[in-house]
Formats: structure tokens, C-alpha cells, sequence
């Protein structure tokens, strides 16, 4: 009677090992759960790489809005224009920054000087003199008394799923000149 059941027992899984039926129910249950993580991995990474992309194309658009303007720029003004930065990075006042600097080159000093700077928002201070310390490793060449606009944008990311990472803050830099007028100048209304 036992080797009876052991030959049956011995039978049965010599024909589960070598049977193929069902197979690809057990490699459906062994890989979707791998291929689930990877897929809503992929979908976060692409979100954090699309807002990075908003924001840098936030912060050209609005320098060249600026090296455009021919008139003064007013409070008004830089309040528009963080608007338009809420509406482009599709964000709200308090995820964002804007800071708008002109900043003008002394040949004979070798140094830069901040000519005016405003911010909107929490992030970031207005540009100072202090700032520009090193400004030779991140300004552009410039001739002497020309003035460059400088956009900083400061953009919060907060992953959209809980998974350990650690929200962060981007951060881009836009440098233009202005185009149909020598200076950007501030007026304080």
C-alpha cells in the first residue's frame, strides 16, 4: 500500500514539474507586481521630468518677455509676470518663485553690479551685490556698461505617490539682453 502511494505521489509531481498547462498564469503572478512598480515608476519620473521642463520654459519665456520691453517696469508688471509663471508651470503663488534682477558690468572694476532686483515669492531674496561675489563662474561675457536681465524661477515638486523620495525644489536661471532698448529700467509706483 505505501509504495503504491508512493509511486502515485512520485508520478504526480514528475507530471507537475514536466506539464506546461497554467504556466503562463504563474509567470503573470510572479512578474506583474514588478512590472506595475516600473510602470507607476516610469509615470512619476516623467512627472517630475515634465514640471522641471515647464519650469525652464517658464523662466526663458518670461526673460524673453523682458528683453522685449521697451517702457519701465513697474510692481505691476512683475506681478503679471508671476502670474503668467503660476498659469505656464501650472502652480499656484505659494509653489513658485520669480526673481527678476538687471544686473550692468564694470570693465575697469571687473565686477557687476545689481541695478535693481524684485521677487515674488517665498523662496528666494532679491539679488545683492554680495551675490555676485563669483558672478565670473555663472554671468555670461559682457561688455562694459551693458546691462543683462536675469530670471531666476524656483519651482516646488512634491512626487504625486508616497514612495520614500524626498520633495524638492528646481530651480532655473534665464540670461537675455535686452533686444529693443539699451536698459531695463525699474519705476517704482
Amino acid at each position: 500500500m505505501i509504495p503504491k502511494i508512493l509511486n502515485k505521489t512520485r508520478q504526480y509531481f514528475r507530471q507537475f514539474a514536466t506539464g506546461t498547462r497554467g504556466s503562463i498564469n504563474v509567470e503573470a503572478i510572479i512578474f506583474l507586481p514588478f512590472l506595475l512598480i516600473c510602470i507607476v515608476t516610469t509615470i512619476m519620473f516623467y512627472d517630475a521630468y515634465r514640471t522641471d521642463s515647464l519650469g525652464d520654459k517658464a523662466t526663458f519665456t518670461i526673460g524673453d518677455m523682458l528683453s522685449r520691453e521697451t517702457n519701465y517696469i513697474t510692481p505691476d508688471y512683475v506681478d503679471s509676470a508671476k502670474s503668467l509663471m503660476n498659469f505656464l508651470t501650472e502652480s499656484t503663488a505659494d509653489e513658485n518663485t520669480l526673481r527678476v534682477s538687471v544686473v550692468s558690468y564694470d570693465a575697469v572694476a571687473d565686477s557687476y553690479n545689481v541695478e535693481w532686483s524684485q521677487v515674488r515669492g517665498p523662496h528666494a531674496a532679491p539679488l545683492a551685490l554680495g551675490d555676485l561675489a563669483n558672478a565670473h563662474t555663472f554671468l555670461p561675457v559682457m561688455l562694459n556698461g551693458e546691462q543683462l536681465i536675469v530670471v531666476d524661477t524656483y519651482l516646488d515638486y512634491v512626487w504625486p505617490l508616497n514612495v520614500g523620495f524626498d520633495n524638492f525644489t528646481m530651480e532655473a536661471r534665464a540670461f537675455t539682453r535686452p533686444r529693443f532698448a539699451p536698459q531695463l529700467v525699474w519705476l517704482d509706483s
